[in-house]
């Protein structure tokens, strides 16, 4: 029922000493729509769509776990090859830490400030964790348990989720936690079944899905609740991978489901009076609901062919509104909330929607940006309207419909001149803009293979850029990050891949849609991805970096290199957060290509799998062309959007 992102359960890595983060302690806000130090001075009604926004950097990448009604965020921030829970207060960021290991992954906001998830052990397990301020972070896995994943909190500080309590058996089991209970086993299907609670309402019921133990893709909607009484089916209907998503404090729960021996998964809606039913969503060739706010709106995403993905929006008095035109437009929804304002993606560009309004390009209606920033997605906002979105430069910003002052500066997208080959000589710059318009400003160029260099500043009443030049020595895929500090210190970050590479080098670097229940046991939101990838001759030669979902891959082997005209596909063995024994698949297809694919849409399909080492099933921990992360490539991979344009040239597949 609260808002939830990524997990990391099956992906942790070797332990690190914690870095401080730079923005932490240095984004001051006054905002009359936000809340600072706990007491609100929020209106009582949501914005108008059509107002403007003020932009604050929250990180400089990442994704949002969720927003609440005090302005405060949770969201994981990847450090190198490492994800980390941070929490925004108004003023300052903080680290939520991990029990002794390098990762932690933020999935649910409450009200009250308390954050849950997952973070990483000395002995290389994850366990489920709650976060509050006077609290700090507290390990909800009782002696014995093994991996656990806190997916969502309630109002009341209860946590769902999934662990495995008999480890090393291969079984999870739903779970719900508080402060009188602990961690309770919820139980499964059947004795042999594994189970996932996805989402909890205030009363404490909670919902999800449970297998039943007859095969590794039937899976079945199944409630738990608050009294207790055991697991409760929802679904008769012989679906492969029917789920519930979300549940509101009215008992409504969310989800998909077959509905005929078709076994072709369609969004519904159950309620206590009428059963579950169906969105509307057929004939797609795939559709799931993910979220249903206080008042019945859902939103989800439907597939109308394995490659065509459109988010929608339902009412029980309005039916279904498809986003965009299905076959034409690719789009997400990846949040509502209590005001009906919802926000997502519209190929490539972040919107806001209300029913009045219609939908509104957010980078249009952002003051004070720089030149060539854009707005990829709204992830999540809150009953106020602000909005946490991911950026072209990057970055996870806050967008807050008032004025405000005392901000960090912030940048547009890093853009680089020269052919990027080892030893080239190249120049970079990025503009900014300052809201403080008196401020001056210094720069950092930190270029990713262990060199800094001090940025040339231009700038005039709070408006400028930094431009720098450098030379890689060898071909690799680099995380270039540009830091640019005020002269009352506070300071913001931008990053970029760059892959270097030779004149005849396959490579590709950009940005992806990632849609919800991607990723890991359970629902998750839409989020940006971002890959990079590179090779020339064989695939000795070649490298993958993929960052999603709390995911960082990085390839430490590619096995095959596939080149056949707009289409190039990478497959082999990598680490995950550091932690080596996953195996991967990244396509990406030139939407500009010849024949067929001529005029089409940039795709790029993400597939990463490890091998349960005591039951030596695959375990799928992200897909974005499935439907969910536990039954990922059960209905065929399809693929995202991609972010830029895919060009054939000198022979090779570039992304730029």
């Amino acid at each position: 029922m609260q808002t939830r992102n990524m997990t990391g359960t099956a992906a942790h890595g070797p332990a690190r000493a914690p870095q401080r983060w730079r923005l932490a302690s240095l984004v001051a806000v006054a905002c009359a729509s936000m809340t600072l130090g706990g007491t609100s001075t929020a209106a009582s009604a949501a914005p108008p769509v059509a107002t403007t926004y003020r932009v604050v950097p929250l990180a400089p990448n990442g994704f949002p776990a969720g927003i609440n009604s005090k302005g405060q965020v949770a969201f994981t921030s990847f450090d190198g090859d490492a994800p980390r829970a941070w929490f925004y207060d108004g003023s300052t960021v903080r680290n939520l830490g991990t029990f002794g290991g390098s990762a932690a992954v933020a999935n649910a906001l409450n009200e009250l400030g308390q954050v849950a998830g997952t973070a990483a052990t000395t002995d290389g397990t994850f366990h489920a964790f709650r976060w509050s301020r006077p609290s700090g972070l507290v390990d909800l896995n009782p002696p014995g348990v093994g991996n656990a994943t806190g997916l969502d909190i309630n109002n009341k500080g209860q946590v769902a989720g999934t662990a495995r309590f008999t480890p090393p058996s291969p079984l999870s089991r739903a779970f719900r936690w508080s402060p009188s209970t602990g961690m309770v086993d919820l139980g499964a299907l059947g004795p042999q079944s594994t189970s996932v609670a996805t989402a909890i309402n205030d009363a404490g019921t909670a919902v999800g899905w449970s297998d039943e133990a007859s095969g590794p893709r039937l899976t079945q909607v199944t409630k738990w609740p608050a009294g207790g009484g055991g697991p409760i089916p929802l679904n008769d209907f012989p679906s492969i991978a029917s789920v519930a998503e979300d549940i509101n404090n009215a008992g409504q729960i969310v989800g998909s489901a077959a509905f005929d021996t078709r076994l072709s998964d369609q969004a519904f809606i159950w309620t206590r009076a009428g059963g579950l039913q169906g969105l509307g969503t057929e004939p797609s060739y795939l559709s799931w609901a993910d979220q249903v706010n206080e008042k019945g709106l859902v939103i989800g995403q439907l597939y109308s062919t394995p490659g065509d993905r459109n988010g929608f929006i339902w009412s029980r008095d309005n039916g279904l509104l498809t986003v965009g035109t299905p076959l034409t437009d690719f789009s997400d929804t990846a949040d509502v909330n209590n005001r009906g304002q919802v926000v997502g993606s519209l190929n490539g560009r972040g919107y806001i929607w209300t029913r009045t309004s219609g939908f509104v390009d957010l980078t249009s209606r952002v003051v004070g940006a720089p030149a060539g920033l854009t707005l990829f997605g709204g992830l999540v906002l809150n009953d106020s309207g602000t909005i946490v979105a991911n950026t072209n430069a990057g970055t996870l910003v806050l967008l807050v419909p008032s004025a405000c002052h005392a901000l960090p500066p912030v940048a547009g997208p890093v853009k680089y001149t020269g052919a990027a080959h080892a030893g080239a000589l190249l120049s970079f710059s990025a503009g900014f803009q300052d809201v403080d318009v008196r401020d001056t400003h210094k720069a950092v160029w930190s270029w990713g293979d262990g060199s800094k260099t001090t940025g040339t500043v231009n700038e005039k009443s709070g408006a400028g850029s930094v431009s720098g030049q450098h030379a890689y020595r060898a071909a690799g895929i680099y995380t270039l990050r540009l830091t640019i500090t005020d002269s009352s210190g506070k300071d913001s970050s931008v990053e970029r891949k760059v892959v270097v590479g030779g004149r005849t080098a396959t490579t590709g670097v950009g940005a992806f849609a990632s849609p919800a229940n991607a990723a890991g046991a359970g629902a998750h939101r839409a989020s940006i991805g971002s890959f990079a990838f590179l090779s020339e001759g064989d695939a000795g030669t070649a490298a993958v970096e993929v960052n999603v979902a709390g995911l960082a891959l990085r390839s430490s082997r590619v096995e095959s290199v596939a080149l056949d005209g707009a289409r190039v596909r990478y497959s082999g063995q990598g680490t995950v957060n550091g932690k080596g024994g996953y195996r991967f698949a990244l396509t990406a297809t030139a939407g500009a290509g010849t024949g067929s694919n001529a005029g089409g849409k940039d795709r790029v399909h993400v597939r990463i799998t490890h091998t349960d080492p005591v039951s030596k099933v695959e375990v799928v921990d992200y897909d974005n062309g499935a439907r969910a992360g536990v039954n990922a490539g059960a209905k065929g991979a399809t693929a995202a959007s991609a972010e830029g344009s895919v060009v054939l040239g000198e022979g090779a597949l570039v992304l730029r």
